[in-house]
């Protein structure tokens, strides 16, 4: 445990620091990388993609700043690629596994990855599984298997909203 001092006396704080909540997975930082996908999908600007992400363009500014730059017209433009870390939950063979990638298009495939698994137990057809036979994202063979993922989701495992690993509705912590 940690302790502080406060005039004159001395508090514990209030969380060890093992249940502190890290940088990579601070709400605001996800909502600023949520914002950065959007201009870059959609070509919103920043104070548009800003208030459909609940957030504000000096939040994002501060969480993900050296991926905007200013064009001609001093316009914020998202840059093409980043090194963002972002601790992602994979649908694996044993589930969602725990993974750290630091390139978007490795987040882009796990979330392409989600979105397929999602089409394929709705419509019950592989074809929506095979770009990603045989593809990792961050050392996780992506789960392709038809018969292990109708377990999964028969278990109630599969859920499309478990991509990064705060994130409630899915993946363990590791």
């Amino acid at each position: 445990m940690r302790f502080r001092a406060n005039a004159g006396r001395v508090l514990q704080d209030s969380y060890p620091a093992s249940m502190k909540r890290k940088q990579s997975q601070n709400p605001a930082r996800l909502r600023a990388l949520a914002v950065l996908a959007r201009m870059r999908s959609r070509g919103e600007s920043l104070t548009e993609a800003a208030a459909l992400e609940h957030t504000t363009p000096r939040a994002v500014r501060k969480y993900i700043g050296k991926q905007l730059t200013r064009g001609p017209t001093g316009r914020y433009l998202a840059t093409s690629g980043d090194m963002l870390r972002r601790d992602l939950a994979v649908l694996g063979f044993d589930g969602y596994e725990p993974a750290v990638v630091r390139s978007w298009k490795q987040a882009q495939l796990a979330s392409a990855h989600l979105v397929a698994v999602n089409r394929y137990l709705k419509t019950g057809d592989t074809k929506w599984l095979k770009p990603f036979i045989g593809k990792r994202v961050g050392g996780v063979k992506l789960l392709t298997n038809p018969g292990r993922l109708q377990i999964l989701a028969d278990a109630d495992l599969v859920k499309l909203d478990a991509l990064y690993r705060n994130n409630s509705a899915g993946g363990r912590e590791k």
